[in-house]
């Protein structure tokens, strides 16, 4: 390793401790490695816009925007009427309802603070009524959660699909069986936690009827017919990428659509004073995630010139040539890098130095992708910096130490199924018909 190579990471590594913003440090430590090795300063606009220049990136607004179009025109509440007449009634019931929701709402909006912030405010007073501990309460939510980058569409997908250079139809076809595996965990774990303290369910007349009012098939068949609309937004998303009608880009922009009609025009949630709000705020959530992309972009420049990527191939083939054993050691670190950054950072950081080694192993891009994704987005409720779990407190008012104890169920279920999902690949990629 050269001087120059090793002052670069050192700086990285000291900002970053030090808690300077993700994409400052990228930013800094690229630059220090450029005047070090006498690179002119010009690269580094060309880089941090080569980043960003990208078509399949212009979906990350749009599906944004849509999320946030969708928290605030009444979708959520919708859903989870409907969810709780499925599954309300038995043990665990608004658990289930919880988990179940967030898998819906993430096939429309693809992302966990979206997610956890919605449901966990919607489900955690009714959960709280029914004599939930707060603490496992904002876990279920928190944890239903990671479903949403998960269960396509997804941030992380276009971002692995981008600098991987794969179909990101193909990589949002491998999300749905791999998310319906994690929603599935995840009610098991709540089912045995909640049989055991004995959480019940608040009944399925509960959300869609008056106190007292026996739950008939024809207030049962509104209750439906009222959340068509919401319902028919992952439909819509999804189906038209899958049917070769849209683009996910174009798919972003139908959804945002869509959601606003919805929210207007239907359940009539959405004022038009609202909608600079909403703007805005979908425009500083687009410019966080730019700006890092656009630093990760001259940052895995600096990484590929540098010669890192063959290092960490060389390295981790020096370990062992076996690709289960290869699959483990990444995992393990992918996951050990969530307990500390974010899944963004991760995955810009990291695809140029492990994509080389799948590549070398003779293994599929493709699967390896849904692998990673999974696995970053473990990280979202990893203590002790897990960001969807600083949201989840932000919610419930729970503390850290508590609400780790009682998420640690769920983390480990999820790291059983990323496993599963890395090393017997049939149980995703039966999808793709390969």
């Amino acid at each position: 390793m050269t001087l120059s190579i090793g002052i670069f990471l050192a700086v990285a590594i000291v900002l970053l401790v030090l808690g300077v913003n993700f994409a400052t440090s990228l930013g800094i430590s690229s630059i220090v490695y450029l005047l070090l090795e006498g690179i002119p300063l010009t690269t580094v606009v060309q880089r941090m816009f080569a980043g960003c220049d990208v078509v399949a990136l212009l979906c990350i607004p749009f599906f944004i925007l849509a999320g946030d179009l969708m928290a605030k025109g009444g979708i959520a509440k919708r859903l989870v009427a409907v969810c709780n007449m499925i599954v309300g009634g038995v043990h665990g019931g608004l658990a289930f309802v919880t988990l179940l929701v967030c898998a819906v709402f993430a096939a429309m909006t693809g992302s966990a603070m979206a997610c956890c912030v919605t449901i966990g405010s919607i489900m955690l007073t009714y959960m709280l009524a029914s004599g939930y501990d707060n603490d496992f309460a904002t876990s279920v939510f928190c944890a239903g959660a990671v479903l949403g980058p998960i269960i396509p569409p997804s941030t992380a997908m276009v971002i692995y699909a981008v600098n991987a250079n794969v179909s990101l139809t193909d990589l949002y076809l491998l999300g749905v069986p791999a998310g319906i595996y994690m929603l599935v965990a995840l009610c098991l774990v709540a089912y045995v936690v909640c049989k055991k303290r004995g959480y019940k369910g608040i009944g399925r007349a509960a959300m869609v009827c008056e106190p007292g009012e026996r739950l008939t098939f024809q207030k049962a068949l509104l209750a439906v017919i009222k959340a068509i609309p919401a319902l028919g937004s992952p439909a819509i998303i999804l189906g038209s990428i899958y049917a070769g009608i849209a683009t996910p880009t174009e798919a972003a922009v139908i959804a945002v659509l869509y959601s606003f009609i919805v929210g207007k025009f239907v359940y009539r949630e959405i004022k038009f004073r609202d909608i600079p709000q909403l703007l805005k705020r979908s425009a500083i959530s687009t410019a966080n995630v730019m700006y890092i992309v656009a630093s990760a972009g001259l940052f895995a420049w600096v990484v590929s010139r540098a010669g890192i990527p063959t290092m960490v191939v060389n390295g981790l083939l020096g370990i062992s040539d076996n690709p289960n054993v290869i699959m483990l050691l990444i995992i393990l670190i992918l996951l050990v890098l969530g307990c500390f950054m974010e899944a963004t950072p991760i995955l810009l950081i990291t695809i140029p130095m492990f994509l080389p080694v799948i590549n070398s192993l003779g293994l599929s891009a493709t699967h390896f992708g849904i692998i990673m994704t999974i696995t970053v987005c473990i990280g979202f409720v990893t203590p002790p910096f897990g960001t969807v779990l600083f949201t989840g407190m932000t919610v419930s008012g729970s503390k850290m130490h508590r609400l780790a104890k009682n998420v640690l169920p769920f983390i480990a279920v999820m790291i059983v199924m990323d496993l599963l999902v890395a090393f017997f690949p049939a149980i995703t990629t039966w999808i793709l018909g390969k």
